[in-house]
């Protein structure tokens, strides 16, 4: 299913939650509203499923109209064939894990077959055998896959996903996010997701939405948003970023020297305050002579104090605009 938003807005007690959004959720991809709380993504999606009333602007599934102010439409939240995993699980807990997901099937009407299809759905999650479980009998991770299960079992046209990772472990969020992303892609699902984790958003998305206070600032792949930021906010939320210039010339830590490798690379003077270890490499934070704390990367460790020379290339330097009142697209 393809999804178009058209000036959807949206206020609460005359503040702005949501200014005039424009976006386009195209068929069999995986879109993430990402940003931090508060910026709108979750009213955004609680608009797109049905569950909050937009103020104004359009709606349109597959080139239906679902909502339009003008119009006076609004498809109600039982006819509009998306599913939705919550944050909480929002499981039945006097419910089996069966009757859990025949729930949604029950609603809309769809009880021809019921027993094959929550069947089947429950093997695409590896619940097998566990139709007869309650829900406080299931691990984090198994309660998530009933909730995922009972959102997909009506074959939605498309699947929102309300942070529904943030209830578990670090462990178990990484599985479970890749388990997540497979079914979805496997099963040919359209999907948008709402987090303020970038490690979800730009390991899971074909396309990232940056937004802040209630604003689209920036759409992309991941790969666009993370290497051309348009906007100050965008770089510094997702990724690290040393600043050459405030808000207008930045690097990231990945693309720092520590040695010159081209005549024309710049060269700036610091000191190291302090260093990490993170595994395969050091995280070294210094800071750089009029251009304060910079995060580079380094394969030995150096002492904390020491000065250093570090070089960046021209052509690594990411420059944007500081004005953040139009939201850009990453190409």
């Amino acid at each position: 299913m393809n999804i178009e938003i058209k000036g959807i807005h949206k206020s609460f007690g005359g503040k702005p939650a949501l200014l005039p959004a424009g976006l386009e959720l195209k068929y069999g991809k995986f879109t993430t509203l990402l940003g931090p709380s508060g910026c709108g993504k979750t009213t955004l999606l609680r608009m797109l499923a049905g569950l909050e009333r937009p103020d104004g602007g359009e709606l349109y599934a597959d080139g239906k109209c679902y909502f339009s102010a003008a119009q006076r439409i609004d498809v109600p939240v039982h006819k509009r064939n998306f599913g939705m995993v919550f944050q909480d699980f929002a499981l039945w807990p006097h419910m089996t894990v069966y009757e859990n997901v025949a729930f949604g099937l029950k609603a809309s009407g769809q009880r021809a077959q019921l027993r094959g299809k929550v069947l089947e759905t429950l093997e695409m999650v590896r619940l097998q055998g566990m139709e007869n479980r309650y829900p406080h009998q299931l691990s984090g991770g198994q309660q998530q896959r009933v909730a995922f299960a009972r959102a997909v079992v009506v074959r939605p046209g498309v699947v929102l996903f309300d942070e529904p990772l943030s209830a578990l472990d670090a462990v178990l969020r990484e599985e479970m996010r890749v388990e997540m992303m497979s079914l979805v892609r496997d099963m040919g699902l359209t999907a948008l997701y709402v987090t303020h984790d970038q490690i979800e958003a730009m390991s899971m998305s074909d396309e990232i939405v940056v937004m802040k206070s209630g604003r689209i600032l920036q759409t992309g792949t991941p790969e666009a948003v993370y290497e051309a930021p348009s906007e100050p906010f965008v770089a510094s939320f997702i990724g690290k970023s040393n600043w050459l210039t405030p808000e207008q010339e930045m690097v990231r830590p990945e693309h720092i020297g520590w040695s010159r490798t081209a005549g024309d690379d710049l060269c700036y003077s610091a000191v190291v305050q302090s260093i990490s270890y993170v595994g395969e490499r050091y995280e070294i934070r210094a800071e750089v002579e009029g251009a304060g704390i910079w995060t580079a990367y380094l394969n030995n460790r150096i002492p904390v104090g020491e000065k250093v020379q570090l070089y960046v290339s021209p052509r690594r330097i990411c420059r944007m605009n500081s004005n953040e009142e139009e939201p850009k697209r990453g190409e």
